[in-house]
């Protein structure tokens, strides 16, 4: 039965059968003895069988080996239709609802950042002194060290803190609520001394959302005329490809060479939309495979595209290299995602409200003093 249909295919469609089962357009052969079907055996018929070949694009070109034929795979987490809507109201939506975030605006607001920064210190301190933690100066000292400058390999641009996310981990506290970005002198002039700095290496720009800034793509296309052996990274939230206005970015990075370093705190929806805000997980998921697509985490390609993950809670991310294998088991298993390397750390925010700052830094006197514990 299955031999049957495979004929009757063959025939509707012009005679596809590559190995002339039963020729139509022989003369008398108006009926296939071998199983009953009629067909046509008119020149406007043929013809007509002929036409119908026309059609179809890969006629005459599929192989024998057929078991080499890899079906083109959908992915449903490429998600086309957020293509240029924007996550920024979304963010304001749930910062009405954060006290946290409510409160440190009000602080923001009242005292000013840098008197909010003096606050965090002395808060600190004070967390670590009751552990007995020393400072960084007295504990190279007690360890018979000394602080010595090396040469600067890297320059490092925080070019604004306006960002359509609003992460709980963000070290910055950047949200749609700051304003604070770089002016278009002061890139330039940073661009300066990078040209007079052939001993820098590496241009990292992060934010908030760096590509948000009008400058952005003027800094990186300047800094690849200028140096085209720079590695010119761009400290990317994902979610931003989104955007719009955005819908080039990622042909702009591969037509730059721009080394992508991502944020992905987990490969689980949950953690992620709890730590990053609600709707992220699946932006971040389609922007990565838009990346993929452009050839950013394959290899040979020289697109380099690398993860960071971010501890969720009061504790030390696990060890690198163990992680790393399994984000790439499960990123390429759930999702069909490639990607580089995965770097862990453990962010600190410096710009915080008096409660949340001391919560962070009984955090972090933990930690270190596990750390000059051992």
């Amino acid at each position: 039965m299955k031999l049957h249909l495979m004929t009757t295919l063959f025939a509707t469609h012009g005679n596809h059968n590559p190995h002339n089962y039963y020729d139509t357009n022989r003369p008398g052969n108006d009926r296939n003895p071998s199983n009953g079907y009629s067909y046509a055996s008119t020149s406007s018929s043929s013809s007509s069988l002929r036409d119908t070949d026309k059609a179809f694009s890969d006629y005459g070109s599929t192989p024998v080996e057929i078991d080499q034929i890899k079906l083109a795979k959908k992915n449903k987490w490429r998600r086309k239709d957020l293509d240029g809507q924007t996550l920024v109201d979304d963010t304001l939506k749930e910062l009405e609802g954060d006290d946290v975030f409510q409160e440190t605006l009000k602080d923001m607001e009242r005292k000013g950042l840098k008197q909010m920064s003096l606050e965090e210190r002395k808060v600190r301190r004070r967390a670590l002194d009751a552990l007995g933690v020393p400072s960084f100066g007295d504990f190279v000292k007690d360890k018979g060290g000394d602080v010595v400058r090396k040469t600067t390999e890297v320059l490092q641009l925080n070019i604004g803190l306006y960002c359509n996310q609003a992460c709980g981990h963000c070290h910055v506290e950047s949200s749609p609520k700051r304003t604070e970005v770089m002016s278009v002198e002061v890139a330039t002039k940073c661009l300066e001394i990078l040209k007079q700095s052939p001993e820098v290496t590496t241009l990292d720009i992060t934010g908030g959302a760096p590509e948000l800034n009008e400058n952005f793509r003027l800094i990186v296309r300047l800094a690849r005329e200028m140096r085209p052996d720079l590695d010119i990274i761009d400290r990317c939230n994902l979610t931003v490809l989104h955007e719009p206005g955005q819908e080039d970015l990622v042909q702009f990075l591969k037509d730059n060479r721009v080394h992508v370093i991502a944020s992905l705190p987990c490969y689980s929806e949950e953690n992620v939309n709890q730590q990053r805000g609600g709707g992220v997980f699946e932006r971040s998921i389609s922007a990565l495979l838009m990346l993929n697509e452009a050839g950013y985490g394959e290899d040979g390609t020289g697109l380099q595209l690398d993860l960071v993950y971010n501890p969720l809670g009061a504790f030390l991310p696990p060890e690198q290299g163990k992680l790393e294998v399994a984000y790439k088991e499960r990123l390429d298993e759930d999702f069909g995602i490639d990607f580089n390397s995965l770097y862990t750390m453990t962010n600190m925010p410096v710009k915080v409200s008096i409660l949340r700052s001391i919560l962070i830094n009984i955090h972090l006197a933990y930690l270190c003093a596990f750390y000059y514990g051992s």
